[in-house]
């Protein structure tokens, strides 16, 4: 479906949410499990979409809400674009109402954009315009927040594209985040340049611990995106066979967000080559006790 059409069916004209979202502020509750949330990307395992081959046990973005409050105490899931299974209107209106109905909120959406690089001269506003259609999705489901991706081409046009996005969620009261991506962003010194040239309340990154290539010390370009950024993806890859984790020094990467002023809140997030068969659950539980045994 194209923006204007879904606008149109949707009643999400500029300025008439169904609902206002609010930027993300710092979290002011005393309770810890406020600064913690959750992507589907994390149980990609058992959605049909990134897994044809699930069974047993399956997961729907409608079913999200309800398992994430039960099972973890988390009211604040994070929805991965591959994992809708439509942007109609109808589909869309049953996960508010499973959002509404659980007491969430939508934290943000991971917008990917396969094909499409809003970086890329001459092309970009084809990913611009297909990230503009997950901004109107994230504004119908109350999100907070939206982040594009890719920017693998050109940091001017990337800068222009995202200048314009900015523009665009905030006319719908979101935030606009920029993640490093294992593509330009995963250049520290660029990331940080975009957020200085965008320079709005609208716009933030979205550091993630596991999207910096092997020569980038990841410490020290999470020392200095950490100020401007509005959202963690916690990532966590390799586990060992009682589900401690082996791949780099997690706690040390909250600690640093910490310590550079970040009060927003923890995505938990998994990601390794393939599926592997780990028990999800029990790396979410460690995530969860390790997030909040380093928050300051």
């Amino acid at each position: 479906m194209n923006r204007r059409r879904f606008i149109q069916r949707t009643g999400l004209a500029t300025g008439a949410l169904l609902t206002a979202p609010s930027l993300l502020p710092a979290c002011s509750s005393s309770d810890p499990m406020s600064r913690i949330g959750l992507t589907t990307v994390v149980f990609r395992k058992r959605f049909v979409s990134t897994n044809p081959e699930a069974s047993g046990d399956l997961l729907t973005l409608e079913k999200i809400p309800q398992y994430l409050q039960d099972r973890f105490g988390i009211y604040q899931p994070e929805f991965w674009s591959e994992h809708f299974e439509s942007r109609e209107p109808s589909y869309l209106k049953g996960l508010k109402e499973a959002l509404d109905k659980a007491h969430c909120t939508l934290l943000n959406i991971q917008a990917d954009t396969p094909g499409k690089d809003m970086s890329d001269p001459g092309h970009s506003h084809l990913a611009v315009e297909e990230i503009k259609e997950w901004i109107d999705v994230g504004a119908f489901l109350g999100a907070k927040m939206v982040r594009g991706s890719f920017m693998r081409y050109s940091l001017e046009e990337g800068i222009r594209s995202t200048k314009k996005l900015v523009n665009y969620a905030a006319s719908k009261g979101l935030t606009f985040l920029s993640e490093n991506h294992f593509d330009l962003m995963s250049e520290p010194e660029k990331h940080t340049q975009v957020a200085k040239e965008v320079n709005s309340k609208n716009f933030g990154l979205l550091a993630d611990f596991g999207n910096y290539p092997e020569s980038t010390d990841k410490y020290e370009a999470l020392k200095l995106i950490a100020p401007y950024t509005r959202l963690v993806s916690a990532k966590t890859h390799g586990y060992d066979k009682n589900y401690e984790h082996t791949g780099f020094d997690f706690d040390r990467c909250v600690r640093i967000m910490e310590e550079g002023g970040f009060k927003g809140v923890y995505s938990l997030e998994q990601w390794e080559g393939g599926l592997p068969d780990y028990d999800y659950e029990k790396i979410v539980d460690w995530m969860i006790r390790h997030v909040k045994a380093n928050l300051s």
